[in-house]
């Protein structure tokens, strides 16, 4: 008896499971489509991406297991689909990973009577997420979620009585709390191999010195050189989407260091203070290799309505052979505001020595003896003291103003109330 093909039996009026999607001629031979059709259980609708091989049609859903990424889109090679989004690969014939140990998803038969596509919407395997993210991947999202869930409970207790007595331990301990400063020094001047000293990192140094020392403050610093950090892959280029928190970068390689960022940033800073120097007008190489991976913080605004930055203020030292200070201030400005930082007063310091300073191996010298006199000899000597160097008075000022601001948006839940009254504004525009 001559056995029939799956692909020339007619479904039956009876058999419900079988949905018609369309026309074979619709996909070409390499190609793919994405369709929608009920599932037979649930009466949800699905998405199913149908893939046409060699003239056979294969199904299997549509979006991806690990972040959703669209399959239909995705780059087919032979029977292997790769998703567009960030490289999860499958079999179009059965929904299983090409590799051991991979993820997989529903595959789904396929029919094709007279020209026409029909799709059995029951799975005929079921996909299972196998892969886990490595532990310090994974303690970051866990952390970055239930920080945000605290900070929506501290706003709730504020909303509903000001005068509790959860409230009122929140505010005692928040005024007997140290204010805490990250310090970013995005210099690729190396002191232990180039007998040199950097005039950015020297700046952030004291910065953080006197913080610590004279208003009570705790402090970390780190040096962007130090890190093994991932160059931005461009995810958000494919689709918003695309761009995840924590990065999916951080992700697939637990090398990348640009955890260590995310963590002291979202979880444990108050202030965050940049130092960089000039490089050619603009900040430094190693700044904007960071700043590329913190493109998914902000995006997290924009695809999820999900505000990681609360309550954070961010200030800036720009110091650099040549001018263009306002340049630099403008855009850090710009990108760190974008994220949900706020800035005091005098969010930035800079200082530089003018165009013609092409004696760059002076700088540092220059730096230290910049006194507010001076032509007088004698205060140059004591430059190094704060009272007398006028940049670093400019630096306690700017400090000052960041700490007193820091104080002043935790105490009033500023974010909170911020993001709070949107959401409502939002949620009553939209009748939910």
């Amino acid at each position: 008896m001559k056995r029939r093909s799956m692909y020339m039996l007619l479904p039956s009026n009876k058999d419900n499971s079988y949905k018609y999607v369309g026309f074979s001629s619709e996909i070409p031979i390499g190609k793919s489509k994405s369709i929608t059709i009920k599932d037979t259980a649930s009466h949800k609708n699905i998405n199913i991406a149908i893939f046409n091989i060699s003239g056979r049609f294969y199904a299997i859903f549509g979006s991806c297991i690990h972040k959703g990424g669209p399959l239909s889109e995705g780059f087919l090679n032979g029977d292997i689909v790769t998703c567009p989004w960030h490289g999860w690969k499958y079999s179009v014939k059965n929904g299983k990973s090409p590799h051991k140990g991979g993820d997989s998803i529903n595959s789904y038969k396929v029919k094709v009577v007279n020209g026409k596509l029909y799709v059995n919407s029951f799975p005929s395997h079921r996909g299972k997420r196998v892969y886990k993210p490595h532990t310090a991947y994974s303690e970051l999202e866990s952390s970055v979620n239930n920080y945000l869930i605290q900070k929506s409970n501290v706003t709730t207790t504020y909303n509903t009585t000001t005068t509790s007595a959860s409230f009122d331990k929140l505010l005692h301990e928040l005024n007997n709390s140290k204010i805490r400063v990250l310090g970013i020094s995005t210099t690729n001047a190396n002191d232990e191999i180039a007998p040199r000293k950097s005039t950015s990192e020297s700046a952030l140094q004291f910065a953080l010195d006197y913080t610590k020392n004279k208003l009570n403050t705790e402090t970390i610093l780190i040096k962007l050189r130090e890190l093994e950090i991932k160059h931005c892959e461009g995810y958000y280029s494919k689709n918003a989407k695309a761009c995840i928190f924590p990065c999916s970068i951080s992700e697939m390689d637990k090398e990348d260091q640009m955890i260590q960022i995310y963590e002291k940033m979202i979880l444990w800073a108050d202030i965050v203070l940049i130092a960089t120097p000039i490089r050619w007008g603009s900040s430094s190489s190693l700044y904007y290799k960071m700043i590329q991976r913190m493109n998914c913080v902000q995006n997290q605004i924009i695809t999820n309505n999900k505000f990681l930055i609360r309550d954070k203020v961010a200030a800036f030292i720009i110091t650099g052979g040549q001018d263009n200070v306002q340049h630099v201030a403008g855009e850090l400005m710009t990108f760190w505001s974008q994220l949900g930082f706020v800035f005091g007063k005098f969010p930035f310091v800079g200082w530089t020595r003018g165009w013609y300073s092409e004696d760059t191996e002076n700088n540092y010298k220059e730096m230290m003896t910049r006194t507010n006199v001076i032509n007088n000899k004698d205060l140059k000597n004591k430059a190094k003291d704060s009272a007398t160097n006028i940049f670093y008075q400019d630096i306690i000022k700017m400090m000052v103003s960041a700490l007193e601001m820091s104080l002043l948006v935790k105490r009033h839940l500023y974010d909170e109330n911020v993001i709070n009254k949107y959401n409502k504004i939002i949620n009553s525009n939209s009748g939910t």
